[in-house]
């Protein structure tokens, strides 16, 4: 081991093979979270302070105010200064292990060094992803393990907390590392990536809009590339999933597959419409052809063919912002299932990195399933998370609400970046789907900053807590500064009132 050491104290009491406590030495400044290690012969034993105590024999809870006072200003000091360590391993040449041995009292503990941290937190230059630093040592990076995408990944915090800009961390590691991405975007977070002076994004990040988004930092983006269906290539299923009907309405279905049967024209969305109201007698589906109409503009004279929006090295944004729900469900689901396709036969060969974020509203638990949520989209993710790892397909799972995702679908995620999460449902959410997190590190996830998170499963090579490095690319989706845009109303109001301006108004409008 490289670095001088530093001994901070002595191991004290009861002490088991998973976890031990030491007084801290007078002129050691400790805090929780550090790591720290003891030795046993050739390998350390490496720990994370868990808790920390002060406590006084003399000074007791069963004092009173002037007795605590008189004690204090006599310079009568008795307390002891406690660190309680979780054992993370043995570790031995950046290798952790499980520990079994035994800690006895009175074993001197070292405070980790750069050195080691840097030995266990770091893979080879082509698996390492870099994602940030220790939180309380920026000095020492922290990297996720690419071959730990394989089993999935869930990126998980409540709102504000900084989860978007973690994933655009994550697909920018992924992006240098030539991947295949593809980023299911329901509020345009992530189409301002593009925008960036580097090379490596401006040329390698698509942004795909359906005819109908809303179109999001439109003045800043330039040219993006659209994603539309050609009404011919649907069957009755997908007809019905783009109208929000749902499996289980039995007569609508049917109504909506006699059409398509009937179809012998043109076989285009005006037809389709013409001949459900001369077969719909009854009225059954004049709601959803009124939303047909509505949306109809969605259609285009081609499918976008999965080769334009997957391709090695190539990030593509699909933005669905501005759709309603079922209609973002038939996007999502076209391309996923497309890109889903091409693995399985094997059409494309490398691997691809699927983001979806908003992820509660596109699987959420079959309990809640119904109106506007997909059947197909469903199938199509639960299958990627069971079996995508087999043919090179890998989910990463972007949500404020663990606990309105279907449990088989985040349970699949064997690793996990958990930033502030406060909800306690949330935070039993993601205790049940996960067996890497414990009670010890939930009881962290409402203490950490913006910008922290506790990363753990097989991306890490043991539980950490560290701060998301800054990103290199142009953010989307940020919170509005209040302030700021409530002086610019108020600037905007003067001139409105300002005599002047009505003056020159008036002059603009005689010309």
């Amino acid at each position: 081991m490289q670095g001088q050491e530093y001994e901070i104290g002595l191991t004290v009491g009861d002490n088991r093979s998973d976890i031990f406590t030491f007084v801290i030495s007078p002129e050691s400044q400790i805090r929780k979270w550090e790591y720290v290690y003891i030795k046993a012969g050739e390998t350390n034993l490496l720990g994370r302070i868990e808790d920390l105590l002060s406590k006084s024999d003399l000074l007791n809870d069963r004092m009173d105010y002037e007795s605590v006072k008189k004690y204090t200003t006599s310079n009568i000091k008795d307390n002891v200064d406690i660190c309680v360590v979780k054992i993370i391993g043995a570790v031995k040449d950046g290798i952790i292990s499980r520990s079994r041995y035994l800690i006895r009292p009175g074993q001197p503990v070292f405070r980790a060094t750069k050195e080691m941290l840097e030995s266990i937190f770091k893979f080879d230059d082509q698996r390492s992803l870099e994602i940030g630093y220790l939180a309380d040592q920026p000095d020492v990076k922290i990297f996720a393990n690419i071959n730990g995408l394989r089993r999935h990944l869930s990126i998980i915090a409540q709102t504000g907390a900084g989860k978007s800009h973690t994933a655009g961390v994550l697909m920018e590691e992924l992006l240098k590392k030539g991947a295949s991405i593809i980023v299911l975007d329901p509020h345009a977070d992530y189409v301002l990536m593009k925008n960036s002076d580097k090379a490596i994004y401006r040329d390698n990040i698509k942004v795909f809009r359906t005819p109908m988004s809303t179109g999001r930092y439109t003045a800043k983006l330039g040219k993006v590339d659209e994603f539309t269906i050609k009404f011919q290539d649907l069957n009755d299923e997908e007809v019905r999933e783009i109208m929000g009907i749902h499996e289980n309405f039995v007569n609508q279905s049917k109504i909506v597959k006699d059409v398509m049967e009937k179809l012998t024209g043109r076989k285009d969305v005006d037809e389709f419409i013409q001949k459900s109201e001369q077969i719909d007698t009854e009225k059954r589906i004049a709601a959803r052809i009124k939303y047909l109409k509505k949306i109809k503009a969605i259609f285009g004279d081609k499918t976008t063919d999965v080769s334009e929006y997957l391709a090695p090295s190539r990030m593509s944004v699909i933005d669905l912002s501005g759709l309603d729900q079922s209609l973002a469900n038939y996007f999502a689901y076209k391309v996923i299932s497309q890109a889903y396709d091409a693995k399985v036969t094997g059409s494309f060969e490398y691997p691809v990195f699927l983001f979806i974020e908003e992820a509660h509203n596109f699987a959420p638990p079959m309990k809640v399933k119904g109106s506007g949520v997909s059947q197909m989209l469903y199938d199509t993710i639960k299958k990627i998370a069971a079996e995508g790892r087999k043919f090179g397909i890998f989910l990463v799972i972007i949500t404020q609400r663990p606990g309105k995702i279907d449990q088989d679908v985040l349970s699949q995620c064997n690793s996990q970046i958990i930033l502030r999460i406060t909800n306690p449902s949330d935070q039993k959410a993601i205790l049940e789907s996960s067996e890497n997190i414990s009670e010890s590190l939930m009881s962290d996830l409402p203490s950490l900053d913006v910008g922290e998170a506790i990363i753990v499963g097989e991306i890490v090579k043991m539980p950490v807590i560290a701060k998301i490095r800054q990103r290199e690319t142009e953010e989307g989706g940020l919170d509005v500064d209040i302030v700021e845009m409530l002086q610019k109303a108020r600037m905007e109001a003067e001139k409105r009132n300002d005599p002047r301006a009505i003056v020159e108004n008036v002059k603009k409008l005689m010309e």
